[in-house]
Protein backbone atom coordinates (compact mmCIF):
# COMPACT_ATOMS: atom_id res chain seq x y z
CA UNK A 1 0.00 0.00 0.00
CA UNK A 2 1.33 3.44 -0.99
CA UNK A 3 1.72 6.08 1.73
CA UNK A 4 -0.71 8.98 1.53
CA UNK A 5 0.95 12.20 0.40
CA UNK A 6 0.16 14.99 2.90
CA UNK A 7 -1.68 18.05 1.63
CA UNK A 8 0.52 21.12 1.22
CA UNK A 9 -1.28 22.86 4.08
CA UNK A 10 -0.74 19.90 6.43
CA UNK A 11 2.57 19.41 8.23
CA UNK A 12 4.29 16.15 7.41
CA UNK A 13 4.62 13.38 9.99
CA UNK A 14 8.31 14.28 10.33
CA UNK A 15 7.43 17.94 10.95
CA UNK A 16 4.89 16.93 13.59
CA UNK A 17 7.35 14.59 15.29
CA UNK A 18 10.12 17.19 15.18
CA UNK A 19 7.86 19.85 16.68
CA UNK A 20 6.74 17.44 19.42
CA UNK A 21 10.32 16.50 20.25
CA UNK A 22 11.45 20.13 20.41
CA UNK A 23 8.49 20.95 22.67
CA UNK A 24 9.28 18.01 24.98
CA UNK A 25 12.94 19.00 25.04
CA UNK A 26 11.97 22.57 25.88
CA UNK A 27 9.70 21.37 28.70
CA UNK A 28 12.53 19.22 30.04
CA UNK A 29 14.86 22.21 29.95
CA UNK A 30 12.30 24.38 31.74
CA UNK A 31 11.93 21.73 34.47
CA UNK A 32 15.58 20.80 34.97
CA UNK A 33 17.32 23.93 33.76
CA UNK A 34 20.73 24.57 32.40
CA UNK A 35 22.35 22.16 34.86
CA UNK A 36 21.22 19.17 32.78
CA UNK A 37 22.79 20.64 29.65
CA UNK A 38 26.01 21.47 31.48
CA UNK A 39 26.15 17.93 32.87
CA UNK A 40 25.66 16.42 29.42
CA UNK A 41 28.33 18.70 27.92
CA UNK A 42 30.82 17.70 30.61
CA UNK A 43 30.05 13.95 30.61
CA UNK A 44 29.51 13.40 26.89
CA UNK A 45 30.68 16.28 24.65
CA UNK A 46 30.11 14.27 21.46
CA UNK A 47 26.46 13.61 22.35
CA UNK A 48 26.07 17.25 23.37
CA UNK A 49 27.34 18.40 19.95
CA UNK A 50 25.12 15.88 18.15
CA UNK A 51 22.00 17.05 19.96
CA UNK A 52 22.86 20.69 19.38
CA UNK A 53 23.34 20.15 15.64
CA UNK A 54 20.08 18.22 15.39
CA UNK A 55 18.17 20.90 17.25
CA UNK A 56 19.56 23.59 14.99
CA UNK A 57 18.42 21.59 11.94
CA UNK A 58 14.92 21.10 13.42
CA UNK A 59 14.46 24.66 14.63
CA UNK A 60 15.72 26.34 11.45
CA UNK A 61 12.65 27.70 9.67
CA UNK A 62 11.52 25.87 6.59
CA UNK A 63 10.95 28.41 3.87
CA UNK A 64 7.98 27.81 1.63
CA UNK A 65 6.62 29.39 -1.50
CA UNK A 66 8.75 31.97 -3.24
CA UNK A 67 11.04 32.44 -0.21
CA UNK A 68 12.01 28.78 -0.30
CA UNK A 69 12.47 28.60 -4.07
CA UNK A 70 15.95 27.48 -5.04
CA UNK A 71 15.43 27.30 -8.79
CA UNK A 72 12.91 28.09 -11.53
CA UNK A 73 11.18 24.74 -10.97
CA UNK A 74 10.43 25.80 -7.38
CA UNK A 75 9.32 29.28 -8.54
CA UNK A 76 6.94 27.69 -11.05
CA UNK A 77 5.42 25.46 -8.35
CA UNK A 78 4.99 28.50 -6.06
CA UNK A 79 3.32 30.42 -8.90
CA UNK A 80 0.91 27.57 -9.59
CA UNK A 81 0.13 27.14 -5.89
CA UNK A 82 -0.58 30.88 -5.66
CA UNK A 83 -3.56 30.31 -7.96
CA UNK A 84 -4.75 27.16 -6.20
CA UNK A 85 -2.98 24.52 -8.33
CA UNK A 86 -1.52 22.60 -5.39
CA UNK A 87 -0.26 19.43 -7.06
CA UNK A 88 1.06 20.44 -10.51
CA UNK A 89 2.41 17.88 -12.96
CA UNK A 90 5.73 18.31 -14.81
CA UNK A 91 4.06 19.63 -17.96
CA UNK A 92 2.20 22.30 -16.00
CA UNK A 93 5.39 23.28 -14.20
CA UNK A 94 7.20 23.67 -17.52
CA UNK A 95 4.34 25.84 -18.85
CA UNK A 96 4.49 27.97 -15.69
CA UNK A 97 8.24 28.50 -16.23
CA UNK A 98 7.54 29.61 -19.81
CA UNK A 99 4.74 31.93 -18.65
CA UNK A 100 7.01 33.43 -16.01
CA UNK A 101 9.75 34.00 -18.62
CA UNK A 102 7.23 35.87 -20.81
CA UNK A 103 6.06 37.87 -17.80
CA UNK A 104 9.66 38.87 -16.99
CA UNK A 105 10.20 39.86 -20.64
CA UNK A 106 7.10 42.09 -20.44
CA UNK A 107 8.31 43.70 -17.22
CA UNK A 108 11.69 44.40 -18.79
CA UNK A 109 9.94 45.92 -21.81
CA UNK A 110 7.91 48.21 -19.51
CA UNK A 111 11.14 49.25 -17.81
CA UNK A 112 12.88 49.98 -21.12
CA UNK A 113 9.91 52.06 -22.30
CA UNK A 114 9.95 54.05 -19.07
CA UNK A 115 13.69 54.70 -19.46
CA UNK A 116 13.15 55.84 -23.05
CA UNK A 117 10.34 58.18 -21.92
CA UNK A 118 12.61 59.65 -19.24
CA UNK A 119 15.35 60.28 -21.79
CA UNK A 120 12.88 62.10 -24.10
CA UNK A 121 11.81 64.39 -21.26
CA UNK A 122 15.38 65.41 -20.46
Amino acid sequence: MKAKKPKVSEPSALDKLSASFVKAFQNDFENFGIEAIEKLREQNPAKYAEIASRLIAVVEPKLEGFEGAKNMHDVAIALLKSVGFNDPDDNSIEKAIEANDKFIDNLQHIHQCALADEQEVH
